[in-house]
């Protein structure tokens, strides 16, 4: 009981004063753990604390070191503002020479905005080269073939760039092919961490690989591929893998897609007269080895429909994407399980893509009523998650495959009909110190 002197604290004033002393006495970390902290953890991780600690963002993005030291460990996020834009041949009417390669921006605040600029590279210096040929993009490096010099060998080179520095390296001759039993060559490039000796400032690989699909005997099913190492500067011997769990030939054209990667794996969608197979290339061990996974028995086939495939990877896993006349959807890998979904997840409906581009499509039918519109997928960018849909003679659209939104349309006839490549990402350690553009999760 209180005594006539003593002062009587409240449970308010008692919660006010702890607080007060906990404030106090709060031990904050120093802002060098922090940015190492963020700098071993994965990418949406160090995005998050520099978006809400702007002490914690200058250290990251000032500090000439902090990218040195990043380490950061895959992750299951994808990243929207990776994506810079993509490349498209557009023909100039108004010059004969020929075509001419674009890269269109998607970095425009209005997401309905088109620039596009033109790409050159390599030794013709501040011209146009114009012959370029897009293979493959990651990381923000590019996979080109190129015009040969006058006077060499072959017709064309194989050639990597760097979009932002304008820098490139012409590889070796690359080695013949076999063709009788092959329908097509896939090319990928493969780019590490830091920096390297090559003259796009990034170590990297080129992968030359093909698939024979042959008669009935399993012996004479393989896949055949060749690499060549920046490291090395010349092409590796050349590598044969049996795939006999592939059934039937290669009527369809078996690597016909665009290849997904995901880390040091190579993914190609593998369609025979016989059966739908993810064919899977692992290529970080000492010894590269192929696994294949076969589809559903569900899984749309073009017997009687025409479909659009495109490899892609989700948070649930790989994943196989479908444009059918209705809709967009998506047969999802576990990546627990390692096995397929025997039903697949709807994307976006076709009449939703089609009403973001009304106008053109009813001028199309306008003009053309035999006219079939069809929804085509493009391309899937790694880094970003973002898909790129095209319906021809109307627009293109980029779609957020994690959240299934539409967030750029490209409406422009300069860009409808064009031949559309590659997208460009940029790579995370050279967006960190600017922290650019708004990132959602």
């Amino acid at each position: 009981m209180a005594g006539a002197g003593d002062i009587v604290a409240t449970s308010r004033e008692q919660a006010t004063g702890c607080r007060r002393r906990r404030r106090q006495t709060a031990a904050w970390l120093p802002l060098d753990v922090v940015a190492g902290i963020a700098a071993r953890s994965d990418a949406a991780t160090l995005v998050r604390c520099a978006a809400t600690c702007r002490d914690a963002r200058r250290r990251i993005a000032d500090d000439p070191g902090s990218l040195g030291r990043l380490r950061l460990r895959q992750t299951d996020r994808f990243l929207l503002p990776l994506l810079r834009g993509h490349l498209m041949r557009i023909y100039n009417y108004k010059e004969r020479a020929g075509t001419h390669l674009y890269m269109v921006d998607t970095t425009a605040a209005d997401a309905d905005a088109t620039r596009v600029t033109k790409v050159t590279f390599g030794p013709q210096g501040g011209k146009t080269s114009k012959g370029l040929e897009p293979m493959d993009s990651r990381r923000g490096v590019l996979l080109v073939h190129a015009p040969a010099a006058a006077g060499s060998s072959g017709n064309k080179v194989l050639r990597v760039c760097n979009p932002t520095t304008g820098r490139s390296q012409t590889l070796p001759p690359e080695p013949p092919f076999p063709q009788h039993g092959a329908r097509e060559t896939q090319y990928v490039l493969l780019v590490g961490d830091g920096g390297g000796d090559s003259a796009v400032g990034r170590p990297f690989k080129v992968l030359k690989a093909t698939l024979f699909l042959r008669g009935d005997c399993r012996s004479n099913r393989r896949l055949l591929f060749q690499t060549f190492s920046s490291e090395h500067g010349a092409w590796g011997p050349r590598t044969r893998i049996p795939t006999p769990n592939l059934h039937g030939n290669n009527f369809w054209t078996p690597l016909g897609s665009r290849p997904l990667v995901v880390g040091d794996v190579v993914h190609w969608l593998c369609l025979t007269d016989a059966g739908s197979y993810v064919l899977i290339l692992h290529t970080g061990a000492a010894a590269a080895r192929v696994n294949e996974t076969a589809l559903p028995a569900s899984f749309p086939r073009g017997e009687t429909h025409q479909y659009h495939y495109l490899l892609a990877e989700t948070l649930e896993g790989p994943a196989v994407l479908v444009a059918d006349d209705d809709k967009v959807s998506a047969w999802v890998q576990s990546k627990h399980t390692k096995k397929w979904k025997q039903q697949p997840q709807v994307v976006i409906e076709n009449k939703e893509v089609l009403s973001l581009l009304e106008e053109n499509v009813a001028e199309l039918v306008a003009r053309s009523p035999w006219t079939k519109v069809q929804v085509k997928l493009v391309w899937f960018a790694e880094s970003s998650g973002a898909v790129l849909i095209r319906v021809p003679s109307c627009g293109l659209l980029l779609l957020d495959l994690q959240s299934k939104k539409i967030i750029r349309r490209l409406s422009d006839p300069c860009v409808a009909d064009a031949t559309a490549y590659c997208p460009i990402e940029m790579d995370f350690t050279s967006w960190v110190p600017t922290f650019d553009s708004t990132c959602s999760f």
